[in-house]
């Protein structure tokens, strides 16, 4: 982990912050490794920006990732969506870390639109929410597209809400409370076209989660849009998830990186921030401006009748941490 901190720091001296925003393994691993180097001597610490110390500097080419999608392959900027979108979000709950919520940003909701819409065709498809606190419900409803969309949302402030937007702007969204340890209600089972979810990242989090989303879809061809993250999940969780994927019937179709970004802009958020700099042997100030914590979509396709497991009958047992992965959780040093 060191050399790849090294990488990073090859071009001159970042924040902690923008080394996060960049840093492609656990949250925890880049703590350890930065903790390690400070400690030995390797990194120095000067107004908030991270340097290395000494020895030979690694040679790489510079950064080239493109300044107006920033990566995620669509530009949604000055779109007239996006702009309804943000109008409809001014009076939104805040986030809350009784459910883990984080809202992603207006731009990665509305990219996720325009994708779903390009890949699979929003026209007269009916589309389920497995939890909806970024409110991609409402986006895909302001385009009018799609048949119906049903959102499973265990926080019924943000349910009412979506109520409340659905009634004025003319949408078709349902609400229903709903928590994924609990069967997935008979109306949904295999009723839906498209799934879309953010979930918790726990091993079984995440499993139940898609598991559920899973279970809405009708059959073969129908797709689901899945967030995930380094900075939670170690690798080889990623191949225990991937493994259980397919195992559910699903092909992994394409992975977007760092596709949706999650500005820390509450001062609910901050119980997140102080985990982060607690953790930490060196000083830094807590970042509640840029953006540094990123989420990678993946798209995946059924390639024969989804087999959830858990089954859409059966209740599931969701561990909210996974020792050693979580970091940004509160009390997730409490475990």
């Amino acid at each position: 982990m060191k050399e790849a901190v090294t990488r990073l720091l090859a071009e001159g001296g970042r924040s902690f912050w923008s080394l996060a925003g960049r840093w492609e393994y656990r949250l925890k691993d880049l703590v350890d490794a930065l903790n390690e180097m400070h400690e030995q001597g390797e990194v120095s610490v000067r107004n908030g920006t991270i340097e290395l110390r000494g020895g030979e500097k690694l040679r790489r080419l510079k950064e080239h990732t493109c300044r107006c999608c920033r990566g995620r392959g669509i530009e949604v900027r000055n779109t007239s969506l996006l702009r309804r979108f943000r109008q409809v979000l001014r009076d939104r709950p805040h986030t809350t870390a009784e459910y883990f919520q984080g809202n992603m940003d207006a731009e990665s909701v509305v990219a996720r639109v325009f994708l779903m819409d390009a890949r699979d065709g929003l026209a007269g498809r009916r589309v389920c929410m497995v939890g909806d606190d970024d409110y991609l419900s409402l986006a895909l409803g302001l385009t009018h597209l799609p048949e119906r969309i049903y959102v499973l949302e265990i926080d019924e402030r943000i349910g009412e809400f979506i109520e409340r937007c659905a009634r004025r702007y003319g949408m078709e969204i349902e609400f229903l409370h709903y928590s994924v340890e609990d069967p997935l209600p008979r109306e949904l089972r295999r009723r839906c076209h498209i799934f879309s979810t953010e979930p918790l990242e726990t091993l079984s989090g995440f499993l139940s989660f898609f598991a559920r989303g899973a279970g809405t879809l009708a059959g073969r061809g129908c797709s689901g849009y899945v967030g995930l993250t380094n900075l939670e999940c170690s690798l080889s969780k990623w191949k225990r998830i991937q493994e259980e994927m397919l195992r559910m019937g699903f092909v992994i179709t394409e992975v977007r990186r760092r596709f949706s970004s999650y500005p820390m802009e509450y001062p609910e958020d901050d119980v997140y921030l102080e985990q982060v700099v607690n953790s930490l042997n060196f000083r830094v100030k807590p970042n509640r401006k840029g953006v540094w914590y990123f989420s990678h979509l993946f798209r995946v396709e059924a390639v024969e009748q989804p087999s959830p497991s858990p089954a859409p009958d059966e209740r599931a047992e969701v561990r909210l941490f996974d020792p050693g992965d979580d970091m940004t959780y509160p009390n997730s040093g409490r475990r």
